[in-house]
């Protein structure tokens, strides 16, 4: 039985047409779980509900998303609209199943959430599903240490094991900020309402609210920021000048973007 490895797109998306692996690049948690894919699948995918199952270089033109449900568990798509209905969801699945003739020879690997794995049993009897961390960020640097571990000898099934058990934390409570933005917003509150509302990563934000971070998603407390923020349209992404970024992290993880390019270094040496 061959073992496939499937993932989630993301909504972070180029406004142009490019390759399934380019057009999700600036979503820390594609490009970590596409590193984990590379590592130890001959046969992975890219889920989409516009194209069902994406090898990684299928060229795809940028698209609206749509969703299985309005909110998920960690309440990332509380405020989308773009839902599926029961009609949209048996088309998706019908191209997912036009695609392999004999789901029973595969073991599918899910590295996605529930909702569509609930779905995909609909097609293949055998199913494993790794369930994601809360935040993004979190899921993100879980992959990172599972492709070390991978790097290290450990094998597919060890680093499932780890990728399948939760990370404990502890979060210290935080009290009301003002939350600025670098389009002339303004927010006053905790940070899981701004990520609720907003629709961005809770974590991030929590990060931000504490400072752990200077800034997230184009959001910064330090109002004197804004004018130091860069935005890139194309990737629809925020950067703070050199200098402006660094915070006091001690005991904490730094810039993943580094860990990215350590594990290209490392698999470019296998």
């Amino acid at each position: 039985m061959r073992k496939v490895g499937v993932i989630l797109c993301s909504k972070s998306k180029q406004d142009y047409a490019c390759s399934v692996r380019e057009m999700y690049c600036s979503s820390i948690v594609f490009r970590a779980r596409e590193y984990f894919m590379d590592l130890f699948y001959d046969e992975w995918y890219v889920n989409t509900s516009k194209y069902g199952f994406m090898k990684p270089e299928m060229e795809i033109e940028p698209y609206e998303g749509w969703y299985l449900q309005q909110m998920s568990k960690n309440g990332q798509l509380k405020n989308n609209n773009n839902v599926l209905t029961r009609e949209m969801i048996d088309e998706w699945l019908r191209k997912v199943r036009s695609q392999f003739p004999n789901p029973e020879e595969i073991e599918l690997h899910c590295h996605m959430s529930q909702t569509y794995v609930k779905e995909l049993k609909k097609i293949f009897p055998n199913i494993v599903y790794i369930k994601p961390e809360v935040s993004f960020t979190a899921t993100a640097w879980k992959y990172v240490d599972a492709c070390k571990m991978m790097l290290n000898g450990s094998t597919l099934e060890e680093c499932l094991d780890f990728l399948n058990k939760r990370t404990k934390r502890t979060r210290p409570k935080e009290t009301e900020k003002t939350f600025y933005h670098y389009n002339g917003s303004v927010y006053k509150g905790k940070a899981w309402d701004l990520s609720n509302k907003h629709n961005i990563d809770n974590g991030s934000c929590y990060g931000l609210s504490m400072g752990t971070y200077n800034m997230a998603y184009g959001w910064v407390i330090d109002e004197t920021l804004l004018d130091k923020i860069k935005y890139y349209p194309n990737s629809n992404t925020y950067r703070l000048q050199k200098g402006y970024s660094k915070t006091n992290r001690k005991g904490q993880r730094m810039n993943i973007q580094d860990a990215f390019d350590d594990l290209e270094f490392s698999i470019d040496l296998l």
